[in-house]
């Protein structure tokens, strides 16, 4: 499929250079890398809350520092344990894995400034960042 073109439905529809800048821009608003969060973390660490949204037992075999654990499952039901007025950056376990974009999307559709850490925990031990069990 070229990078101009979308599908809906069966058709194909030509995307605009606008309508692609649009979409681009706004990936680059929801998403960091790991480097990007660990750098967060060491100059404004009071601005943002890491969010592990993985399994219990994934996160207790190894997360990144900081970060605090509430499963998507229970997410919606717990979404009262989290500031509105900080920055919640999502991951999950690799780039292959969405439930940290369901989690920035559940978080987003209820006023949150939400975004996501992609690649995961994957990327961020990939990188040689620490974990803590």
């Amino acid at each position: 499929m070229p990078i101009t073109q979308a599908h809906r439905g069966s058709a194909i529809l030509p995307l605009t250079p606008a309508q692609l800048a649009t979409y681009f821009q706004a990936k680059l608003s929801a998403e960091l890398g790991p480097h990007n969060v660990k750098r967060l973390l060491e100059e404004e660490p009071d601005r943002i809350i890491l969010l592990d949204v993985r399994t219990r037992k994934g996160y207790e075999a190894g997360h990144v520092p900081r970060a605090i654990n509430i499963p998507f499952e229970e997410l919606p039901g717990r979404l009262n344990e989290l500031p509105k007025n900080k920055e919640i950056i999502t991951y999950c376990w690799n780039v292959t894995c969405v439930l940290c974009t369901k989690a920035a999307y559940v978080l987003a559709k209820r006023g949150y400034r939400a975004k996501e850490m992609i690649g995961g925990i994957e990327e961020w031990q990939q990188a040689g960042f620490p974990v803590e069990k």
